[in-house]
């Protein structure tokens, strides 16, 4: 389940951050003023994204 943290989070707890995104395989939502602001997810599960993406858009 996707993760949702302040975007300062991004500053004083990267590490924990770093490790749940690479652990879970989810996204986690940083927020500023609780309004969504980024989204953090590890490169291997973008890739995936990014590649399963492409696939359809060629009609793979």
């Amino acid at each position: 389940m996707a993760q949702i943290r302040p975007v300062s989070d991004l500053q004083r707890k990267i590490g924990e951050l770093t490790k749940l995104a690479k652990d879970s395989k989810e996204p986690i939502y940083l927020t500023r003023n609780g309004v969504k602001h980024l989204v953090l997810i590890d490169a291997e599960t973008f890739d995936e994204l990014l590649s399963d993406t492409t696939d359809r858009v060629r009609g793979k």
